[in-house]
């Protein structure tokens, strides 16, 4: 199989290549992320009404069954964010002091651990960086093969050293949720949905 990706890195060494993303990617300063951490877990447990997740399948076609379950299993009446990339970069910019196209340019706010779907991960300081735009073809789903994968274990070991307290509370909360999540999807999905709805509620292990 011809891998464009392989092809470039025979030009241009995969380690510097690497090296580089890590290095120049901007991360939430850690007193700060866990300060908006705490503020969100607060505002999820009081059902907050201003509590965001990513829609759901083109156009949105799967936002009311993920609607039913946020009001069946966390009691919260959740929102969409309208441009599904909106709340974290208004997170992410105001934990950094950094504005694409004003203080920095060709940066792609970027979901470490994706999870998208789930009001825990969505805005979580923790889950959202500015990645530079040469890097980020190497963290998105539609990216395949061994290089994707290497990389990505790279930026996710690096974001969860630095965020371990705040991680580990997220899969604190998981685990507090994972019964009524498993027995809401069993009784309400088709079961070709299942398995991909259940992704979005997983706790992240080190190795993830």
């Amino acid at each position: 199989m011809k891998d464009s990706y392989q092809q470039f890195f025979s030009i241009f060494p995969k380690k510097q290549f690497f090296d580089f993303g890590l290095e120049n990617i901007i991360n939430a300063d850690q007193e700060k992320a866990s300060k908006e951490w705490a503020n969100l877990v607060r505002r999820i447990s009081q059902k907050d009404t201003e509590l965001y997740i990513r829609s759901s399948g083109k156009n949105g076609a799967g936002n009311e069954i993920l609607a039913s379950l946020y009001k069946a299993t966390f009691g919260i009446n959740i929102k969409f964010d309208p441009t599904n990339n909106q709340k974290p970069t208004i997170v992410i910019q105001e934990l950094t002091g950094h504005k694409k196209n004003k203080t920095i340019r060709n940066y792609q706010v970027s979901h470490v651990f994706g999870r998208t779907k789930n009001v825990f991960c969505f805005t979580a300081p923790w889950n959202i960086i500015f990645i530079p735009k040469l890097i980020d073809p190497f963290t998105g789903h539609e990216a395949k093969g061994e290089y994707v994968t290497e990389f990505q274990k790279l930026l996710k070991g690096k974001i969860a050293k630095i965020f371990h307290r705040e991680i580990s509370e997220y899969n604190f909360q998981m685990l507090k949720f994972k019964e009524s999540i498993d027995h809401w999807i069993n009784n309400n999905v088709k079961a070709n949905l299942k398995e991909s709805m259940r992704k979005d509620f997983e706790e992240i292990k080190e190795e993830s």
